[in-house]
């Protein structure tokens, strides 16, 4: 059953909307994480399928994938990343292959007149966003078909990378937060509430109307995205380490300590 309210940080993300492509998706770091999630999502979605897209933020992924030809259902909590996704597919003249709608997670159930959805995704961390994981995946068993792939990437708990780095700037409780249950800060519109669950634990908010079928992890070598200055002082070996993750993304030791996991799910009968 859905969540039957809004939650109040929509004015939070609709002022990060205005940054967000410079902050993360047009720099070095956010374009491999992004490339490793296309690769995964141009395995499982083909041409003519129609997919429902959960927290799209400005449109990259949406317009990815119309460019391939799927068709995409693309929501997000924030009016203002729906508007600029809207410019976005316009821009590429693809405006027929993308719907979009102002709507959080927590009321995807309002979308039953729109089912069924042939899969669907969540990209990066709008899922750890959500207070009850649960009650999500009972609401996308009812819009997707049967045995539908799902794709989600959420944050890694265990990020070496992180733990080293704030630990060399002294700032200890940054680095060990992800090993915690989860983050509260005070944001414009509200309080913004930022889980942390293990892969075991989002699988089993899942388990009831899916099965997971594999995961992997995304940016394991490369460093996160606060770590942007160095990345563009040193493009070949961030590409040498994109290289490497992409060796190790599924090996289990190695995955473990990726900054995003990505997991694919299969709808139950």
């Amino acid at each position: 059953m859905a969540v039957n309210h809004t939650p109040p940080t929509r004015a939070y993300w609709d002022s990060a909307a205005e940054t967000y492509d410079r902050d993360f998706t047009d720099t070095v770091v956010g374009k491999t994480r992004r490339e490793a999630v296309w690769r995964e999502l141009d395995r499982l979605f083909v041409s003519g399928q129609r997919i429902l897209e959960l927290n799209c933020g400005t449109g990259i992924d949406a317009l990815h994938l119309a460019k391939t030809e799927v068709k995409v259902f693309a929501c997000d909590i924030s009016p203002r990343m729906v508007e600029l996704a809207r410019e976005r597919v316009a821009s590429a003249g693809l405006v027929k292959a993308v719907d979009f709608r102002v709507l959080a997670t927590e009321e995807i159930a309002e979308l039953d007149s729109e089912a069924p959805f042939d899969g669907a995704f969540s990209n990066f961390s709008g899922l750890n966003c959500v207070h009850d994981l649960a009650a999500v995946a009972d609401d996308l068993a009812g819009l997707v078909r049967p045995y539908a792939r799902i794709l989600l990437c959420m944050i890694g708990r265990f990020v070496p990378w992180e733990i080293v780095w704030f630990g060399m700037h002294g700032d200890f409780r940054r680095a060990v937060q992800r090993l915690g249950r989860g983050t509260s800060r005070i944001v414009e519109g509200g309080v913004l509430k930022v889980q942390y669950p293990s892969v075991s634990e989002i699988a089993g908010a899942f388990a009831r109307r899916f099965d997971l079928r594999r995961w992997t992890g995304v940016g394991i070598a490369v460093p996160p995205s606060y770590m942007e200055h160095w990345a563009r002082r040193f493009p070949r070996i961030i590409s040498a380490m994109a290289a490497v993750d992409d060796l190790v993304s599924g090996l289990p030791v190695f995955r473990n300590m990726a900054d995003c996991v990505l997991l694919e799910l299969e709808r139950k009968e």
